[in-house]
């Protein structure tokens, strides 16, 4: 007898997350023994909820441009946590309900797109369905900015269990197009701020911070690429103290310095807020990394007899400091091609895994050894990435701590798609002195 399928997701979205939910749809299309495809609004509440949209329905138009449009609204997400297990055995009201939908609407396929915790969910269900002897196939697909689902790093340059999660590309492209256009900006207003601080996300994970790098392999920047991993986890006080040694450093040698900092950067109190998974919202909190490095640069905490801030940079001018907030994980005009296809091909791929009857599992990005950059598509079980997280590798960050290595641009390099722009370069060819004397401006003196 045929089956439903339900897609549903979950967390934060990305810019090429409704690709997968394409993918899926293509490839559940003319799948044998598929009747319906849903799609869950809201995550794993529209199966609680019974609110179901008949995805095979929708114009066929429709489902095509899913590949065009960016982040979660089109089916909905959510941050709904399940109830943990007790005495080894799934219960409470919300696994009895999801039995009862997924009995009703004859469903045998179940999807969840997103991070670490959705993949846990992925899982309840599935061992929710084992347990109550329905015959469901729970397959998970991984989604996340952060590129922490998945093993560590090997010895063959890639990661374990998936080499890079759909979205990161995306990310990555965004951030360093970001420092590229800011590289302009501080080169134009630098007599007046001549530091400006950008904060990424990545809570503790500093992927999306290291991206920054790619604008500017060659290291002609007085950039600064700040890691959560290269700071101590219980001392703000020298975290602070640190980056601003380096960022004198690069004043003195340059006279204008870019920091590019993670928001889940050890830099003091911001109040955080917490999901119901229990992780950081950063972007609710009452203040930023971003921001507390700046008041410190700027000397806010030490003011003079007028109460006027006493700068600690060695360059006349301030520190301003710039947060993007969810575009940064949205934005889709910056979107990697490599990642848009890939996201596309991960949802085939899981569609593949629970037509063959497979369950228990995520669809995976697995990177082929070697140039050119090529992938293949595999599967790992649920419970093997279920609510864990890697972190970036220590072999990755450079020896003075406020860098990456070349290791990690050759890696990153390829998920970014297209070269990215070039700018004008202008060479100084200054005007002959024509005999006149040095001049310092009269408000400089």
């Amino acid at each position: 007898m045929a089956v439903s399928a339900v897609i549903a997701q979950s967390g934060g979205p990305t810019a090429v997350i409704n690709c997968s939910v394409r993918g899926l749809v293509d490839g559940l299309r003319d799948a044998p023994g598929v009747d319906r495809v849903f799609g869950a609004r809201m995550g794993i509440l529209g199966v609680l909820r019974n609110e179901l949209i008949d995805l095979s329905a929708q114009a066929p138009r429709q489902i095509r441009l899913l590949g065009e449009t960016p982040s979660a609204g089109a089916l909905g997400s959510c941050r709904y946590k399940l109830a943990d297990k007790a005495g080894g055995r799934l219960y409470d009201e919300d696994y009895e309900r999801i039995i009862q939908v997924f009995k009703a609407q004859n469903v045998g396929m179940f999807f969840y797109i997103g991070g670490n915790d959705s993949m846990d969910t992925a899982n309840r269900v599935a061992s929710l369905a084992r347990d109550a002897g329905l015959d469901l196939q729970g397959i998970g697909i991984a989604k996340t900015v952060d590129n922490d689902v998945g093993g560590q790093l090997q010895q063959d340059g890639a990661f374990a269990v998936c080499d890079h999660n759909p979205g990161y590309g995306s990310v990555a492209r965004y951030w360093a197009m970001n420092v590229l256009e800011a590289n302009e900006e501080n080169k134009a207003s630098h007599t007046s701020d001549p530091v400006l601080i950008m904060q990424t996300m990545g809570r503790k994970v500093g992927f999306i911070t290291a991206a920054a790098r790619l604008a500017d392999p060659a290291r002609q920047m007085p950039l600064l690429i700040i890691l959560p991993e290269a700071l101590s986890k219980d001392d703000p006080k020298a975290n602070l103290d640190f980056i601003t040694r380096n960022v004198n450093e690069r004043l003195r040698a340059r006279g204008r310095c870019l920091i590019v900092i993670t928001e889940g950067a050890n830099l003091g109190d911001v109040g955080l807020l917490r999901d119901a998974f229990g992780h950081a919202e950063y972007s609710a909190c009452a203040t930023t990394a971003a921001h507390l490095l700046m008041n410190h640069l700027n000397g806010m905490d030490r003011q003079d007899a007028k109460g006027r801030a006493r700068s600690r940079l060695s360059a006349p001018g301030i520190a301003r400091v710039d947060v993007p907030g969810t575009i940064q994980r949205r934005d889709f005009a910056r979107a990697s091609s490599v990642d848009l296809e890939e996201a596309y091909e991960v949802g085939r791929h899981a569609a593949r895994l629970a037509t063959e009857g497979k369950s228990g599992l995520m669809a995976t990005i697995l990177r082929k050894p070697g140039e050119p950059y090529r992938v293949e598509y595999g599967a790992a079980p649920l419970d093997a990435v279920a609510n864990t997280a890697r972190s970036f590798p220590r072999q990755w960050l450079a020896e003075s701590r406020v860098d990456v290595t070349d290791d990690f641009v050759n890696w990153a390099r390829p998920l970014i798609g297209a070269p990215l722009p070039e700018f004008a370069r202008l060479e100084e060819k200054l005007a002959p002195g024509r005999g006149l004397p040095d001049y310092t401006p009269q408000g400089l003196r």
